[in-house]
């Protein structure tokens, strides 16, 4: 049988140590608020990001907004292209998918029928 070590002075500490972090996490709100919020905090009160966030929160590469950016929703600051929330909302909703659901674009094209062409074909 594994000897045990007697309790001495460390595991007491070692516990008030503990006991101090728990303490501090409870006041902070949590680890996450420690961790994570610092991050959020400084990218919500900015009201225009860039090319790399932006493709970043869309999870997108940075190269499709910028070959696409004439037909996005965007800030243009000079030669400065900057997004705001809204704009990214928009993004994303421009491109949403429904399966099943028929578009404005299927209803047009059903109703355009074949037709034949006007021009006539010369005979030989």
């Amino acid at each position: 049988m594994a000897a045990m070590a007697p309790a001495s002075a460390g595991p007491a500490l070692d516990v008030q140590g503990l006991v101090a972090v728990v303490d501090l996490l409870a006041q902070a709100g949590g680890l996450d608020a420690l961790l994570g919020n610092r991050a959020r905090d400084a990218r919500d009160k900015r009201l225009h990001i860039g090319y790399s966030e932006a493709a970043e929160r869309l999870n997108i590469p940075e190269k499709w907004l910028r070959e696409r950016i004439s037909t996005l929703p965007h800030r243009k600051f000079g030669k400065f292209v900057q997004f705001t929330e809204d704009d990214l909302h928009a993004i994303s909703d421009m491109h949403f998918v429904s399966p099943g659901a028929k578009s404005q674009r299927d209803d047009e094209s059903a109703l355009m029928t074949l037709q034949p062409s006007k021009r006539s074909r010369k005979r030989s």
